[in-house]
């Protein structure tokens, strides 16, 4: 029967209660422990039979013995602590289903069953009751037979399970365990006895011990029966086994069976045959067999109509046809199976549809009995007359006629599709009296074929993927259909109003194992690889968050694409604070919610960007709800998918929408659990998690990007690396995948891996058409002078091979690439007003040239003498000229002169009339320069800003400074002699504005933070930076200073506690040489902190 909404919430209320009740019973003593799990989880994890929406009024039954259903509760035969478990959890209806299998399953040895339905369809509760039954009984005779026994010991027959379940996958192990569980905790037992264990994730000896002393019920997978097997292959006999449960057998992989029944040959009683249960979403003639072998009264028991249908010789044939043809098709289906000879029955969508299909029958010349919703007792006599002889008569119906109780029907023809896929199933009901009994070998075969004709036009060809889904199952379908299938949900997925995220399971196995699972199984558009994602090359990640051993949420470091070299990506801390700075102070309540939009995501103390994944139905748009669910996908802090309320849900700035997310998804490609299951477990997370988290500071990871799609990238190993001192390269310091083989956490499996790449094999071909379509339209729409450039680059003179510049000169360049790029607009403007200007605009961050000369060009040089000097230190030149390496001067030149305009006639002269001698001339910039240095700089920092102090041999001398992004840029030039002081120094904490000013021969340059963070002043790569000491010991002293007069104050307030001890007064760090004559001192002696 149905339950409604209040009562399946009434039911839940007092699961839960009940709940609580037994594991707080049974977790009060660990000694007398009945319970023992893999893994922690809660009581929703148990299954909530009779809720489900699956669950059927009607079920079909087979057997070669007689099948006496229950009619009612009161009739089922269960022990009176376990039909109270089931009254106090609200489980006192009884379903079709469950009428034929507990009396079944309760007659004892040889009487087997096999249960054919859908997911949710409580076709597990159909066994569990009767599993528990027999296990309590068992255990009650124990009992009293050792009640005359002197000692209470385990005899050698009396160990091993008396119930062995085996389930596909963890998450069925918890719930058909905790269902266990529930019905057995008031079952009578001795105290070393456990009623329901489970193998821990662990692997401990307590396991060995527990299943020794006697088991009730023992849920496993078969990955696991065949592990402890191999581990103690003389111990384990079961010789008290009297049920064999095979729950979700379907999805069980070949492997997994044939191992697992290779263990059972070995470990059932040479006694006696154990009670076998099979279920099944499909049946399977095979695993019938298997059954018919073991048990001799077996019993099929289908709560699926249509698997009904397949399995008694139902023809089901589908025909895509025109809507204006569909008449044709019904009139070409009753010559074949003539209504004089075979009952037939029409099932049209409403009235009006089936007014016009008698219309155009009638006008054939057959005989049409509609039954409208409209029809009175007379039509209702006018059926029960046709189904005692229908004499040529079609009966035309439609969903919504439950009164009609048919069961004989011979053809089916469903000139419309129903509504929902339960109702279409239920529609084979009609026919299920002149189905086929195969389990009885006796029975009479029917002559007479059945069929069932579904007709599809462009109204209803949606059904169409999933009827040949379900058709693919038991027999080969025309690949033409199949594609055809392909295609319709494509189209419908491109339509829908939510962007699912992908199975897990795809992702890790390439298939997934759970029929109930809501998440998507087909490719999108969007699972294609995003713009800010590297295709190709090898990347330095951080570490965000471990989800599973095979699957991380890192952060982009740096990437180093094929041929090329390590490039920085956007800084993450950088960017952190960016997206925190352009969060709204007063954000709107986002409504409504849009599948794929992104908007702010708030709680108590975060604020963050996701993307919304799922959205419920909105009934109506102009009411703003806030308990509407929705599923969300972290973008920045990691990628987690989590469901939540819209209450929470504030628009997102447009500027901050277009920024690319922070965090994306890295997985081991082709990686497996070691186990065989189909998932992790909670203990191998937190090995993985321990290991990668353990590394120094020093470490990092990196690894090679094998693809990408769906916002992952797929890798085959990830790495962690570290810098040798001793050799002065980077050596591997530990490699994940071997770690997870010498674990025995995980293995390699090809069969997943290319199942994986065949998934995404269509998205991968997609972005490589697109990408052929972009470099033909680049290479047809590049400027003719690039060949001429090129030219330039070849000299008749052979060079030597010279040190390259180092990766903070080539993102220098690549700065100076990008700066270029986006002033180049602004370029005559800027000319004009600095002509026109009498004086030059100063700014608190940087001075502008007091000439018209291009202030790029000065950044370029400075970036060009920077190279030379640092290819000064780590190689010696030559002295001869012509043996001089120009590579990185034709870097660094087309990363300036690309963008660069010429601006007068003279400037725009082409480059074919430069001779080679011109082009050399130009060759001395990379010489050592005598005239360029580095100058002597000190630096400290405060709370809210970071002081620097340049020295410069002279006073009143000319510089220049300037903050660009994390850039920071000086250059002073001497006015007596040809010198020139400048650095270039690239700082990792998020700074906003700069101000600098000269005094004496000092430059004091102040960076101010963005927030009042210390900065950890990694500066140990530049050589002329030295701490300033005696400012670092001020500032401590300062705040020590005033955390002393606020812990005064708060002992004075009495607010704290005082402490009478004496405190020793340190004495002031005063500069001992500050007035020593000739030695100029930084004017820092003032502090100001806020």
């Amino acid at each position: 029967m149905r339950i409604s909404d209040e009562n399946g919430a009434n039911i839940m209320e007092n699961f839960e209660n009940t709940w609580q009740r037994i594991t707080t019973s049974t977790s009060s003593s660990s000694r007398d422990a009945d319970y023992e799990t893999a893994d922690t989880y809660c009581a929703q994890d148990a299954l909530r039979p009779l809720v489900a929406t699956n669950c059927s009024e009607y079920a079909v039954a087979y057997a070669n013995c007689e099948l006496r259903p229950a009619r009612r509760f009161a009739e089922v035969f269960l022990l009176p602590h376990i039909l109270e478990t089931m009254r106090n959890l609200g489980l006192n209806r009884l379903l079709r289903l469950q009428s034929y299998t507990w009396p079944h399953l309760a007659g004892g040895s040889e009487h087997g069953a096999m249960i054919v339905g859908a997911p949710g369809s409580g076709r597990t509760f159909a066994y569990v009751p009767s599993v528990c039954h027999a296990v309590s009984r068992t255990l009650m005779e124990c009992t009293y037979q050792r009640k005359d026994v002197e000692h209470n010991f385990c005899q050698l027959d009396q160990y091993g399970p008396i119930a062995l379940i085996l389930v596909p996958d963890l998450r069925r192990v918890h719930q058909v365990s905790a269902m266990c569980q529930a019905l057995l905790h008031k079952a009578q037992k001795k105290d070393c006895l456990t009623l329901t264990l489970n193998v821990s994730s662990t692997k401990s000896s307590q396991f060995f011990l527990k299943l020794l002393n006697g088991v009730g019920c023992l849920v496993a997978t078969p990955a696991q029966l065949v592990w402890f097997w191999q581990e103690a292959p003389g111990l384990m006999r079961f010789p008290c086994l009297q049920f064999l449960v095979y729950d979700d057998v379907d999805l069980m992989s070949k492997e997994q069976l044939l191992g697992a029944q290779q263990v059972l040959h070995k470990i059932l009683p040479l006694t006696h045959s154990p009670q076998v249960v099979m279920v099944s979403k499909s049946y399977c003639p095979k695993l019938m067999s298997e059954l018919r072998a073991v048990n001799d009264k077996p019993a099929l028991v289908f709560g699926d109509l249509l698997e009904a249908a397949l399995y008694g010789g139902t023809r089901i044939r589908i025909s895509i046809v025109r809507s204006e043809d569909k008449v044709n098709a019904v009139v070409q289906m009753l010559q074949q199976c003539s209504p004089e000879e075979y009952r037939t029955i029409i099932f049209c969508i409403d009235d009006s549809d089936m007014q016009c299909l008698v219309a155009a029958l009638e006008d054939r010349n057959y005989r049409c009995l509609p039954y409208y919703q409209t029809a009175d007792l007379g039509v209702l006599k006018q059926v029960h007359s046709w189904q005692a002889r229908s004499h040529g008569v079609i009966l035309l119906c439609t969903d919504n006629c439950p009164e009609l109780d048919i069961r004989d029907a011979h053809t089916l023809i469903h000139h419309s599709m129903s509504q929902s896929w339960s109702t279409f199933k239920l529609r084979h009901l009609k026919i299920s009296n002149n189905l086929r009994n195969i389990v009885e070998s006796t029975a009479p075969i029917v002559k007479m074929p059945i069929n069932s004709l579904v007709l599809l036009d462009d109204n209803n060809h949606r059904q169409l993927p999933r009827l040949v889904d379900f058709l693919q199952l038991h027999k080969k379908v025309d690949c033409r259909l199949v594609e055809l299938a392909k295609r319709i949900r494509q189209e419908l997925d491109k339509g829908r109003s939510d962007h699912h995220a992908l199975c897990d399971q795809i992702l890790l196995l390439g298939k997934c194992y759970n029929p109930a699972c809501e998440s998507r199984h087909n490719r999108s558009h969007f699972d294609r690889r995003p713009d800010y994602l590297p295709a190709s090359g090898d990347v330095k990640v951080q570490l965000v968050k471990v989800y599973s051993p095979t699957h991380f949420c890192v952060r982009l470091l740096e990437h180093l694409p094929l041929n090329g070299t390590w490039q920085m990506m956007q800084y993450s801390a950088v960017q952190e604070f960016r997206l925190q700075l352009m969060q709204s102070k007063e954000p709107r309540r986002y409504w409504p919610p849009v599948a794929g939009a992104i908007c702010m995501y708030h709680t108590t103390l975060t604020k963050e960007r996701v993307r919304v994944l799922k959205v419920a139905t909105i009934k109506n748009p102009n009411i703003v709800q806030s308990d509407l669910m929705v599923e969300l996908q972290a973008l920045d802090v990691d990628t987690r998918i989590f469901s939540t309320n819209c209450g929470k849900l504030f628009e997102c700035p447009e500027e901050l929408q277009h920024k690319v997310p922070l965090a994306c998804d890295l997985r081991l490609h082709g990686w497996v659990p070691y186990s065989g299951e189909h998932s992790w477990t909670e203990e191998d997370c937190r090995t993985v998690n321990y290991i990668l988290n353990q590394l120094a500071k020093d470490h990092f990871l990196q690894t090679k990007i094998h693809f990408v799609a769906a916002g992952t990238l797929f890798v085959q190993d990830l790495v962690v690396m570290v810098y040798a001192d001793k050799f002065k390269a980077h050596v591997r310091h530990l490699s994940v995948a071997r770690c997870l083989v010498e674990n025995t956490l995980a293995k390699r499996c090809e069969h997943a891996a290319e199942l994986i790449r065949k998934f995404f094999v269509e998205v991968l071909i997609e972005e490589d058409i697109d990408k052929n379509v972009q470099d033909s339209k680049a290479k047809a729409n590049s400027k003719p002078n690039n060949k001429v450039k090129d030219a330039m680059t070849v000299q008749p003179v052979q060079m030597q091979s010279q040190p390259a510049l180092s990766g903070r000169c080539l993102r220098l360049a690549n700065i100076a690439h990008e700066s270029g790029k986006e002033n180049e607009l602004h370029q005559d403007v800027q000319e004009r007003r600095y002509r026109t200007s009498d004086a030059p605009h100063q700014t608190i961050e940087s001075a502008r040239p007091q000439s018209n000369e291009d202030g790029f060009a000065q950044l370029y040089e400075c970036i060009m003498k920077c190279a030379s000097l640092q290819l000064e230190d780590k190689s010696e030149w030559s002295k001869n000229s012509d043996h001089i390496d120009r590579d990185p001067y034709e870097f660094l030149k087309s990363a300036s002169t690309d963008n660069r305009k010429p601006k007068t006639a003279m400037d725009a002269t082409p480059s074919t009339l430069l001779s080679p001698d011109h082009a050399q001339e130009k060759t001395p910039l990379l010489l050592p320069l005598t005239n360029v240095a580095r100058p002597s700089v000190t630096y400290y920092q405060t709370m809210t800003t970071l002081e620097l102090q340049v020295f410069l041999p002279e006073d009143d001398q000319v510089y220049q400074a300037l903050l660009l992004e994390a850039q920071l840029f000086f250059r002073a030039i001497s006015k007596s002699a040809d010198l020139i002081l400048q650095f270039i120094m690239t700082l990792r904490f998020p700074y906003s504005t700069m101000s600098h000013h000269i005094r004496g021969r000092t430059v004091y340059i102040s960076v101010i933070k963005v927030l009042a963070i210390i900065d950890p002043l990694a500066f140990g790569e530049y050589r002329f930076l030295k701490p300033n000491h005696d400012m670092f010991d001020k500032v401590d002293h300062h705040h020590l200073e005033t955390k002393t007069r606020l812990v005064r104050f708060l002992e004075d307030m009495d607010y704290a506690k005082q402490h009478f001890e004496a405190q020793e007064k340190g004495d002031s760090s005063e500069d001992e040489e500050g007035n020593m004559e000739g030695i100029e001192r930084p004017d820092c002696h003032k502090i100001w902190d806020t």
